[in-house]
C-alpha cells in the first residue's frame, strides 16, 4: 500500500510543477506576488489574479477526474471600486479571484479522453502526462490569459465591456467570461459605475445606475433600488 500510494500523483505534485513550469511566465509578465497555486500582479488601476485549482475528491469522482487535475481562471480586480463616493474599504492588497469584477476561464487545446471538459486539465494518477499538460498551460497563460488581463486592465474598454457585453461560455453550463451577470445588473452597475468615474465621465455613471432603475428586474428589490437612488444623489 505504502509503495502504491508513492507512485501516485497528488495536487502537491501538481503545484510544484505549475511553479516550476508556469510561474516563471508569469514573472517575466509583471505577477509579483504568488501563493501555492495563485499570483498576482499589482498595477496602477487594477490588480491582475491568475489562479490554478484542484478538482478535489467531490468534483473530481462527479466527472470522472482524478483529484489532483485542475482548472485556471484569472481575472482583474478594479481598484475605481473604492475610489467612489461611498466606499467604506480599502482595495484588498491580493484579491481572490472569485471577488475579481472581471473574470475569465482558461482551456485546453489537447484532447483528453478521459476528460473531455475544456476547462479541466486531466492529469493521470501517476502523472505520466503532467509533462504535456504543463505545456499546455503554459500556452494558455500566453495565448489567453496574458491577452485578455491586458485587454481588460484598459479602464475605458473595460468600462464598454461591462455596458455593453454579454457574458460568454465555452458550452452550455461552463462559463468562459463572466462579467458580474446579466446586462444592467446590480454587479454590472456598480462596475461601469466606478469605472465610469475613474474615467472622469460622471454623465456615463450616472447612466449606469439609471439603467439598473429601469431594469424591470429590480422593480420589487427595494434595497437594491434605495442603495442605486443613494448613489445616484452622490455622483
Amino acid at each position: 500500500m505504502a509503495k502504491a500510494m508513492k507512485d501516485e500523483m497528488d495536487s502537491k505534485d501538481v503545484a510544484k510543477a505549475l511553479e516550476a513550469e508556469v510561474f516563471p511566465i508569469l514573472r517575466d509578465a509583471g505577477f509579483s506576488r504568488f501563493k501555492t497555486r495563485t499570483a498576482w500582479r499589482p498595477r496602477e488601476h487594477v490588480v491582475d489574479v491568475l489562479d490554478f485549482r484542484s478538482l478535489g475528491s467531490y468534483l473530481a469522482s462527479a466527472i470522472g477526474a482524478t483529484s489532483h487535475s485542475f482548472g485556471s481562471a484569472t481575472g482583474v480586480y478594479y481598484k475605481a471600486m473604492h475610489a467612489v463616493p461611498w466606499a467604506v474599504e480599502a482595495p484588498p492588497e491580493l484579491p481572490e479571484e472569485p471577488h475579481c469584477q472581471a473574470r475569465r476561464i482558461l482551456s485546453k487545446s489537447i484532447f483528453q479522453i478521459w476528460c473531455r471538459r475544456p476547462d479541466v486539465w486531466y492529469v493521470g494518477r501517476r502523472g505520466r502526462n503532467l509533462g504535456r499538460v504543463m505545456a499546455d498551460v503554459r500556452r494558455a497563460v500566453r495565448e489567453q490569459a496574458l491577452p485578455w488581463l491586458e485587454r481588460y486592465g484598459e479602464l475605458e474598454r473595460a468600462l464598454e465591456a461591462f455596458e455593453r457585453q454579454k457574458e460568454s461560455e465555452m458550452r452550455p453550463g461552463i462559463m468562459l467570461e463572466v462579467l458580474g451577470g446579466e446586462l444592467d445588473s446590480f454587479a454590472r452597475a456598480e462596475a461601469a459605475c466606478a469605472l465610469a468615474l475613474a474615467c472622469g465621465q460622471r454623465d456615463r455613471a450616472r447612466r449606469a445606475l439609471e439603467r439598473l432603475l429601469a431594469n424591470p428586474y429590480y422593480e420589487r428589490i427595494s434595497d437594491i433600488r434605495q442603495q442605486a437612488e443613494q448613489r445616484l444623489a452622490l455622483i
